[in-house]
């Protein structure tokens, strides 16, 4: 397949050379000019209908005609250009290449993908005659169109409907093809996909905890006493900046210089700040919460996911200028033109969201997501996500009857970082970790073991503490990378809403990790060195680096099976969490 990652960056498949690849299915159906009966193809054509009885959404009445819809539609790159940027990609992130730290500018990573202007021109046309607003991207393998619905559903022969989540009444309503949509075949050799009218993100509601008892009820083991970081009593026995830099040994001095590095949260479906809550936060904790930039615009609504981003990328480097990136829908292709598109995009990137891998179903869909977290790790941009919250089973469910594990994308993505979940072994002692119960954890079903990573997932694999190999796949790229502290032992104390409550997950080790890769870019580029770029080969080379995690397991809580924390790297923790003093050596011998 040719979704499959390589070991080699000269051993990625011509995505031409299997017409399967894009599945484009000729329907004979006709095209959106009344009266033509020009070929359609769908590029998207294995994704099933909505089922609404097996779906988290509901679909709602269909789009108003004059409603406004922007799409965004990724060109098909070819398979030598792939090759080029995927072998570019391995050299410049991989320590000890020669190549290592040369990092492109978003100009040359233009000429590497080599859109043909033949291509755009002729894509770019299709849709302004139907009435679209066509912005090009500065890559040239994506298209922003902005159009009425009745333009939309004539041009793609779709019905659009909205739809709503059936829980989390806060979400944000869904504009999507409700059976799938077609292009003119003249275009859609030039289109790989038009996202995201098929994909259906998970949403789930976070789930704040209160203080329960003050921290004068906890007895703490000789050295190890629970630090009292934030003024605020209701954070005592909750996770705090003081917490992370006891446990990650994150000194204050690294913390608090100035420095040229940079980093960024994504943020979207309606989860916005208010600057009240952060201002609460930071002065009761004494960090300094600012935010230099954001970009896709704010309102002064409280949302407690990306105000724990916000909040916990800070408090591990409070002087790293943070920019937030917003998008009113759930869209890694959106968020990833978002930042190609910035000629000096911020360095480190946390991202706390995802889906299974099977909800994403479009192989065309994991590839232009693939390829964009290449582009970023060629510019020297470092990409984390969540692994996700609900252990092995993923957002999906790993069914009733004949069980199997439900990886997550991205990440199980070979080309970004996977962050991991862990609680405190004892509640409220810094002290050592266990895997978190829920932490997303496992192999991919789509994408090969990567070169980085294939001695210490072979090592894990001789061990005999492993699920029945039928619930899961042994050659897949395996995740977490890394994990930080995630779980209900102790929570995260946030601010969100003018209150402190306590919040899980591993959208809260995402950006912790996050920021201590920030703080060590700023011994490298303050020092007039390139950025670190693409983590995963640097941490496999290093695994010295990390605090190992040898117990617990995720399964998630609901069933037995889990992937076992145990000596080096595992499937539940990565290597374990972030030991700053042996990473910033093994940084400074770069």
């Amino acid at each position: 397949s040719w979704l499959t990652a390589r070991p080699g960056p000269t051993q990625v498949c011509d995505p031409l050379a299997d017409i399967k690849m894009y599945a484009l299915t000729l329907l004979g159906a006709t095209a959106y000019t009344p009266g033509s009966y020009a070929p359609r193809l769908s590029p998207e054509a294995e994704v099933p209908h909505h089922d609404h009885s097996a779906s988290s959404w509901l679909r709602e009445e269909r789009a108003s005609p004059q409603a406004r819809v922007t799409l965004t539609v990724a060109l098909r790159v070819e398979g030598e250009a792939l090759k080029r940027l995927e072998s570019t990609f391995w050299a410049v992130s991989t320590p000890g290449d020669p190549e290592y730290g040369k990092h492109l500018s978003n100009d040359q990573v233009t000429a590497l993908l080599n859109v043909s202007h033949e291509r755009v021109s002729a894509a770019s046309h299709h849709f302004a005659a139907a009435g679209a607003e066509v912005t090009v991207a500065p890559n040239r393998d994506m298209l922003t169109v902005v159009m009425t619905a009745a333009e939309a559903e004539a041009l793609l022969s779709a019905r659009l409907h909205w739809y709503r989540h059936s829980r989390v009444k806060a979400a944000p309503r869904l504009l999507r093809a409700a059976a799938g949509y077609s292009l003119d075949a003249s275009v859609a050799q030039h289109v790989s996909l038009v996202g995201e009218l098929v994909q259906f993100p998970h949403i789930a509601e976070k789930a704040t905890t209160d203080a329960a008892e003050p921290a004068s009820s906890f007895s703490a083991a000789a050295g190890e006493e629970w630090p009292k970081g934030c003024a605020a009593a209701q954070c005592d026995n909750f996770v705090t900046p003081a917490v992370l830099a006891m446990r990650y040994k994150i000194p204050a001095a690294a913390a608090s210089s100035s420095t040229a590095s940079s980093m960024a949260v994504a943020e979207y479906q309606g989860q916005y700040y208010k600057t009240s809550d952060l201002a609460t936060f930071g002065e009761s904790c004494k960090v300094d919460v600012s935010i230099k930039e954001t970009i896709g615009g704010d309102l002064p609504v409280a949302g407690v996911e990306a105000e724990l981003d916000i909040e916990y990328i800070k408090a591990v480097a409070p002087a790293v200028p943070l920019t937030v990136v917003y998008n009113s829908q759930y869209s890694l292709l959106a968020w990833a033109r978002q930042i190609s598109s910035l000629e000096n995009p911020p360095l480190v990137h946390s991202v706390s969201y995802g889906n299974d891998e099977k909800q994403q179903v479009s192989a065309e869909y994991m590839q232009t997501a693939n390829t964009a977290f290449m582009k970023a790790g060629a510019r020297g941009l470092s990409i984390l996500f969540a692994s996700g919250d609900q252990g092995v089973c993923g957002r999906e469910g790993c069914g009733f009857f004949k069980k199997r594990f439900k990886p997550d994308f991205p990440a199980a993505s070979p080309y970004i970082t996977a962050v991991g979940g862990t609680d405190f072994v004892t509640k409220s002692v810094v002290g050592d970790e266990k895997a978190w119960v829920a932490g997303g954890g496992g192999f991919s079903d789509d994408f090969a073991i990567p070169a980085y990573q294939a001695e210490a997932v072979a090592a894990y694999l001789s061990q005999p503490d492993l699920p029945p190999k039928d619930m899961w796949n042994s050659t897949g790229r395996a995740y977490p990378d890394v994990s930080a502290l995630a779980g209900q032992v102790n929570p995260y104390c946030v601010v969100s809403s003018g209150r402190f409550a306590g919040v899980a997950g591993t959208s809260a080790a995402c950006p912790v990790v996050a920021g201590i890769f920030a703080l060590l870019n700023s011994r490298r580029v303050d020092n007039g060195k390139p950025a670190l770029g693409f983590l995963n080969p640097f941490i496999y080379q290093n695994p010295q680096g990390f605090q190992d995690v040898t117990q617990g397991k995720n399964t998630g809580g609901m069933q037995e099976y889990g992937f076992s924390a145990v000596k080096g790297w595992d499937a539940a923790t990565g290597f374990g969490t972030p030991d700053f003093d042996a990473l910033a050596e093994a940084v400074d011998q770069l």
